[in-house]
Parts: structure tokens; sequence; C-alpha cells
């Protein structure tokens, strides 16, 4: 617990961070590559029509927090591991690059970090693959 007026004790014990456009910047494209490859899910393997698909991604998106999600509760049958293979597959990783800055601010702070997402493992490794990268 903090006392007052005390500015050695951290005011949380913990940190959490989304990954995905929180740790790397949206302009990198992966967001906006993300979302092409739903819509492109959504229209070859659900044969859900292209002019639904961009308002029907954003609905289920705002509604049920992913896309993936808002799929499931509307009864749409699909390998979660295709979906995401499909949809993080081709996502541009060699734009990610290791941010310094970042790196010493994060550092600076005494709390524990955990990082989340709600995408696969695979994803995941990949865009820590750059922080490996800054400890080498």
């Amino acid at each position: 617990m903090e006392r007052a007026g005390s500015s050695t004790t951290a005011k949380y014990e913990c940190l959490l961070f989304d990954m995905d456009d929180t740790l790397y910047p949206m302009s990198l494209g992966l967001n906006s590559a993300c979302r092409k490859n739903i819509e492109e899910f959504m229209l070859t393997y659900l044969n859900i029509e292209e002019c639904e698909v961009p308002s029907m991604c954003l609905d289920l998106y705002r509604e049920h927090g992913t896309t993936m999600a808002g799929l499931k509760a509307l009864g749409y049958e699909f390998n979660n591991d295709e979906f995401h293979a499909l949809v993080h597959g081709t996502l541009p990783y060699h734009a990610l690059k290791p941010d310094l800055v970042l790196r010493n601010l994060l550092l600076s702070m005494p709390q524990r970090k955990i990082i989340f997402t709600n995408a696969d493992k695979a994803h995941a490794a990949q865009t820590a693959a750059v922080e490996t990268v800054v400890e080498a």
C-alpha cells in the first residue's frame, strides 16, 4: 500500500498491455492487413455476400470483442486454427522493428508486465520475435 507522500512505492503491482496495435504503431499496417484477411475469410470460407462483409465485420467486432467471436455467436462453424492461420499467416511482420524508446520506458517501470492478445500463439510468437532481437 502506498503511503501519502511516498514516491518509492509503485501504485500498481502489475501492468497489462494488449499486444496488437498498442505496443507497435497502427501505421505499420498489421491491423489493416488483418482486417482484410478476416474479410477474405468471410467471403471465401463462409460465403457471406461481399457487400455485407465490411459492416458485418465491424458490427461483430463491436458487439463481441472480435469478429471471430461474433461469427461463432451467429452460428458459423469453422476451425479456429484455420481461421487464425489465414488471418495472421500473411501479415507484414517484416514491418515490425524494435522500439528502443518503448523498451526503455517499459524497463524503467518496476511493475510486473503482462502482454496479452486474443490472437493465436503463432501470431504472438511472430510479434514477440522483435523483442528477442532487442534482447540479443
